[in-house]
C-alpha cells in the first residue's frame, strides 16, 4: 500500500537453486537404470540356476544309481523309503535269462531297491544296465553311449561297493536294457510258505544250539546276530552254510533275501531256522542234527514208503514230528508230539510195530544221530 492509499502489484522473489542440487529429471532416470539392472541380474541368476539344474540332471541320468547296500551277512538299514508299493516279496520268482526285466523279480536286493528300479530304471533311456551280487549289493546306470559302456559302468560301481563291505563277493550283470542276462537263473528256494510259526516248538534263540553250524560260525552268530536289531533272520544250508541279515523293514523281506542268497551260494534250498530272537523250527537238543531231512529221498526208508512219509509229515504242521526206521527200513512216525522226548519215544514205538532195532533218524526238519 502506498502512502496515498493506492496499492501496487507485489513482486515475488524467485528462489535460487542451492549449490549442488540435482535437476528434476535425474530421479526418473536413476529409477529406470536400477530397474533395468535388477531385471538383468534376475535373468542371469535364473539362467545360471537352470544351467546347473540341467547339468545335475544330465549327470544323474548318465549314472542312475541308488545308495550302496552292505553285504547280506552284515546288513544295515536301507536308504530312505521310496514312494511306491510292489507285490509281496515272495509273489514274483526271479526271472530267467532272456526274459523281460521286472523289478519285482530281481533276487537278493531289498524291497526298496526293487521300488527304485521299478520307478527309475524301467523308465530310463538306453543304454542301461543293472549289476548285483548275491549279498544284495547293486548298481544301475542309464543314458550310457553304448551297451558295453553301460555294462562296464554298472559292474564297476557295483564291485566298488561290494569291495567296501565285509564280504567281497563278485558282482555280475543282471540286466542289459530291458532284458535279463543273469546267467545263473533263479536261485533255489524252498516251497511256500517259508515260515510257519508254532508256539509248541518255538523257543528263544541261542547261538550255541544252532544246528549244523560249526563252532566258529556259532561264535560269529553270538557276536553279530544275537545283539542285532530286528527284523532279522537266519538261513542254513544242508552243509551248515548260513546267511543272516538284520535291521530290515519286514520279516518277509529278511527271509526272502536270506533264502535267495543262501540258495545261490549253496546250490540247494536252504531253511529259515531263526527269526528275530526265536528259533522258528524244532531244534533238537536230545539228539544231534547232522543234516536237513529229505523224506522223499532218504535212503534209510524203504522206497515204497517215501510217499506215505512225505504226506503224513506235510499234514502234521504243528508240534514235534519224528521218524524212526528199523533193520528193514520200515518207518515209524510220531506226529504233533508235545515235546522232543515224546516224539522220540512215539516214533520208536510205532516203528517197533512193524520192524526191529528201530532208531530215530529225523526230528523236526533235521536228520539226527546220537548226541
Amino acid at each position: 500500500r502506498r502512502e496515498d492509499g493506492t496499492y501496487a502489484t507485489p513482486r515475488v522473489k524467485k528462489k535460487h537453486a542451492a549449490a549442488g542440487s540435482r535437476p528434476a529429471w535425474l530421479w526418473p532416470v536413476v529409477v529406470m537404470v536400477i530397474a533395468v539392472t535388477a531385471i538383468s541380474v534376475r535373468g542371469f541368476l535364473n539362467f545360471t540356476r537352470m544351467e546347473l539344474a540341467s547339468e545335475r540332471r544330465a549327470r544323474s541320468h548318465a549314472s542312475r544309481t541308488v545308495p550302496p547296500l552292505p553285504s547280506l551277512a552284515s546288513a544295515q538299514p536301507d536308504p530312505a523309503p521310496l514312494p511306491a508299493v510292489l507285490p509281496p516279496a515272495s509273489a514274483a520268482p526271479p526271472a530267467a535269462p532272456g526274459q523281460k526285466f521286472a523289478a519285482e523279480s530281481v533276487p537278493f536286493i531289498s524291497d526298496r531297491i526293487r521300488v527304485f528300479l521299478a520307478n527309475e530304471y524301467v523308465n530310463a533311456t538306453d543304454y542301461k544296465a543293472v549289476a548285483l551280487n548275491i549279498n544284495g549289493v547293486q548298481s544301475s546306470v542309464s543314458g550310457q553311449p553304448s551297451e558295453e559302456a553301460a555294462k562296464s559302468a554298472a559292474l564297476e560301481q557295483c564291485q566298488k561297493r561290494a569291495d567296501s563291505g565285509e564280504l567281497k563277493r563278485p558282482c555280475e550283470v543282471y540286466a542289459l536294457g530291458d532284458k535279463v542276462v543273469y546267467p545263473h537263473g533263479r536261485p533255489p528256494v524252498p516251497s511256500l510258505p517259508w515260515l510257519k510259526r508254532d508256539s509248541l516248538t518255538e523257543r528263544p534263540f541261542a547261538a550255541k544250539d544252532v544246528p549244523l553250524v560249526k563252532d566258529v560260525g556259532k561264535a560269529r552268530l553270538e557276536s553279530a546276530f544275537v545283539p542285532a536289531r530286528n527284523s532279522k533272520s537266519l538261513a542254513i544250508g544242508p552243509g551248515g552254510q548260513f546267511f543272516f541279515n538284520f535291521g530290515l523293514d519286514t520279516v518277509q523281506e529278511s527271509i526272502r533275501r536270506n533264502l535267495e542268497s543262501c540258495g545261490a551260494l549253496v546250490g540247494a534250498p536252504c531253511m529259515i531256522v531263526a527269526v528275530d530272537d526265536s528259533f522258528v523250527v524244532p531244534v533238537p537238543t536230545l539228539m544231534k542234527a547232522i543234516g536237513i531231512f529229505q523224506p522223499a529221498t532218504d535212503s534209510s526208508i524203504v522206497a515204497n514208503a517215501h510217499d506215505d512219509v512225505v504226506r503224513k509229515l506235510a499234514e502234521a504242521s504243528t508240534g514235534w514230528n519224528a521218524v524212526a526206521v528199523g533193520t528193514a527200513g520200515l518207518p515209524g512216525l510220531a506226529l504233533k508230539a508235545a515235546s522232543e522226548q515224546a516224539a522220540i519215544d512215539d516214533a520208536r514205538t510205532d516203528c517197533a510195530k512193524r520192524d526191529s532195532n528201530c532208531r530215530v533218524i529225523a526230528l523236526g526238519p533235521f536228520t539226527v544221530g546220537p548226541n
